[in-house]
């Protein structure tokens, strides 16, 4: 497999695995989310970005096993995409709680993608 099918598959099991992260913990936090729906509090989508750095994580790794490639520890990948989820979800916060999930996402991917690319 050449290095960037490899890179492909390692960054769209990252994508997978973040995107079904957070979906996860939507859904559970809608399911718990009293009537009428409430803004969600700062400490609620931090929590996010935990959730969802894990779900980036466990998809790169499992990227890696799928090529048979690569080195990485799931701490060493879960920084990365912890700093990039909070940073994104704290930058976008203030503008409403589905901002606040763009912001998770996208920069949560960015730095699967810097990370990546790093290496």
């Amino acid at each position: 497999m050449s290095k960037v099918t490899a890179a492909i598959v390692r960054l769209g099991g990252a994508a997978i695995g973040g995107t079904v992260a957070f979906a996860a913990w939507l859904v559970v936090v809608l399911s718990r989310m009293p009537r009428p729906p409430v803004p969600p509090s700062y400490t609620a989508t931090l929590t996010a970005a935990v959730v969802t750095a894990a779900g980036f994580s466990m998809g790169m790794l499992f990227g890696e096993r799928i090529t048979g490639c690569r080195r990485s520890s799931f701490w060493g990948v879960y920084l990365w995409c912890l700093v990039g989820c909070a940073g994104g979800a704290s930058l976008l916060f203030p503008f409403g709680g589905m901002m606040a999930g763009f912001g998770l996402l996208g920069l949560g991917a960015t730095a699967v993608i810097v990370l990546e690319f790093r290496r």
